[in-house]
């Protein structure tokens, strides 16, 4: 199945990155020759799904002969750019209308540049692979718009926005009260123009009781109660939506990623988009990756298959790699070495470490002061011990 996320950034923020073996019964047969050969566990299916790094673009050139990343001819934009700004992607093998072989999951386990995880952990059981394909083609969407905005705000442009309901989780506390393209106008009585500004009012809710929430539908406000739950994983009160911005954008800016699907390009974009309308090269001349989804308020959020996106990089020859701080205990499990990870949480930060290696050509980067994913973790750790 080609890449570059799944399902499962949608479901549950990112899936699993510990690499799980697949059991010795659905692996090794034994008889009383020995262990049966390759062949023969070749036609052996196992349910899981492996991860594999996947093919890097550089967001300053081109896919297929097309720009990746264009602007509106009301925008001023500057053809000095320099360097790589690359995103990466991953393959996945084992996803819906595909398979995976016994002999292929006991090859992936042992390469550390791959991951292997059940399948369950991935996908639905009854999703199909079209469906998935329409989902992340959505979240690459969302991404975009989310990107182009991030840069622009980053310029100084207003930009309003609204926040729609995008999609309803069944059986969750919200199913039969909001619905699909409900426009979020109030929550717990206050005026809400952003997700974050709705999840952080929800927040103020014990999980169980019920949140107002004022939305308009075709037109119309409704006053409705939305029942709310905890979420064992998070720990956060949840009414079990999805959230959309809705942008008021002045200005057009189109990003072409080919048939890359998937939220995590989010903030390799846009650096691009940013790169693009400001002057001088924002990489000074240096070559980047990185990932990591993006917010229209630029907070940058954890992705899956960090691992093989880092391998995917040192391959292409990337200097230094921007990684969200959400995936930093993945980072440290899974990094090839030589390759410079610096963990960013916001838009900002990345474009600190932007103009650090701008402004230090002749330093390599392991001779500037980044912080590390081991010292996030060791702060967190200090925060929480």
């Amino acid at each position: 199945m080609s890449a570059d996320q799944t399902g499962a950034e949608h479901r549950a923020g990112r899936p699993p990155h510990t690499r799980v073996g697949v059991t010795a019964g659905a692996l090794l047969v034994v008889t009383a020759a020995g262990v049966l050969t390759g062949s023969v566990l070749n036609l052996v299916t196992v349910e899981r799904v492996i991860y594999v790094p996947g093919p890097v673009y550089d967001t300053l050139g081109q896919i297929d002969g097309t720009d990746i990343v264009s602007v509106d001819e009301g925008l001023t934009s500057y053809d000095d750019t320099d360097g790589h700004l690359y995103f990466t992607t991953i393959r996945l093998q084992g996803g819906p209308g595909d398979t995976v072989s016994a002999w292929e999951a006991l090859r992936a386990t042992i390469d550390p540049a791959t991951t292997v995880v059940p399948r369950e952990d991935v996908f639905p059981e009854d999703v199909t692979a079209e469906q998935v394909r329409e989902q992340n083609t959505e979240l690459m969407q969302h991404s975009q718009d989310d990107a182009a905005v991030v840069a622009l705000r980053a310029q100084g442009v207003q930009i309003d926005e609204n926040v729609v309901v995008a999609q309803v989780i069944a059986d969750a506390p919200a199913d039969g009260v909001l619905e699909v393209e409900d426009e979020i106008v109030r929550v717990a009585g206050q005026d809400v123009s952003d997700t974050t500004a709705v999840r952080d009012q929800i927040q103020g809710v014990e999980p169980g009781e019920e949140v107002p929430v004022t939305v308009r539908r075709g037109g119309e406000e409704l006053e409705l109660d939305v029942p709310t739950r905890l979420d064992e994983e998070s720990g956060r009160t949840i009414v079990g939506v999805y959230l959309a911005p809705v942008y008021d954008n002045p200005y057009e800016v189109t990003i072409d990623a080919g048939n890359v699907g998937g939220p995590s390009a989010g903030l390799m974009f846009s650096l691009a988009v940013y790169d693009e309308i400001t002057p001088g090269p924002l990489t000074g001349g240096r070559s980047v990756a990185g990932t990591g989804t993006i917010t229209g308020d630029g907070t940058v959020g954890g992705i899956g298959g960090i691992t093989q996106k880092m391998y995917a990089a040192r391959g292409a020859g990337a200097e230094v790699f921007l990684a969200p701080r959400d995936n930093c205990a993945e980072v440290v499990e899974g990094d090839p070495r030589g390759l410079t990870v610096v963990p960013v949480g916001t838009f900002d930060e990345a474009l600190d470490v932007m103009d650090e290696l701008d402004s230090s050509p002749d330093a390599s980067p392991e001779e500037l002061s980044f912080p590390t994913c081991d010292q996030v973790l060791e702060d967190g750790a200090e925060q929480t011990g």
